[in-house]
């Protein structure tokens, strides 16, 4: 399966709230499932499962999210990586993130490090960081 991703990259030109929308964008697109042309809301078929996440019609499986922040320093990135992280612990986010893998990185380790290195912090969890980007997974059930 290739490795995909949504990257999103702030180079500190949005506070940590405004960032954290971005989160909940994320999850009210894995959660829409629009009803198939031609079927009725209220049908038994649509009740019992005519609906598909809208995603599925271009990805195999949701993509990773992965922020990348610069610009802030360390306070800044930790401040803005605990908005994220608070976003995520809303059930909205939290129901996604039990299945789709989310991270944080400050650019400036990725460009020493590389993107490979430990330098990812499980937004559903910053305790459980530092990881190489592969060894993202989503909320613990």
């Amino acid at each position: 399966m290739a490795n995909r991703a949504f990257v999103e990259v702030d180079r500190a030109t949005m506070g940590g709230p405004r960032l954290a929308a971005k989160l909940n964008a994320y999850a009210r697109y894995w959660a829409t499932a629009p009803l198939p042309a031609g079927m009725r809301a209220g049908t038994i078929e649509a009740v019992q499962g005519g609906r598909k996440p809208l995603w599925e019609r271009r990805y195999p499986v949701f993509p990773r999210l992965l922020f990348v922040l610069t610009g802030t320093g360390q306070t800044g990135f930790a401040n803005r990586a605990t908005d994220l992280e608070t976003a995520a612990r809303t059930p909205y986010v939290a129901r996604m993130l039990r299945t789709v893998a989310a991270g944080v990185a400050k650019l400036e380790d990725l460009e020493a490090d590389g993107p490979g290195a430990d330098n990812w912090w499980p937004i559903a969890d910053l305790d459980d960081g530092p990881v190489p980007w592969w060894e993202l997974t989503g909320t613990k059930p």
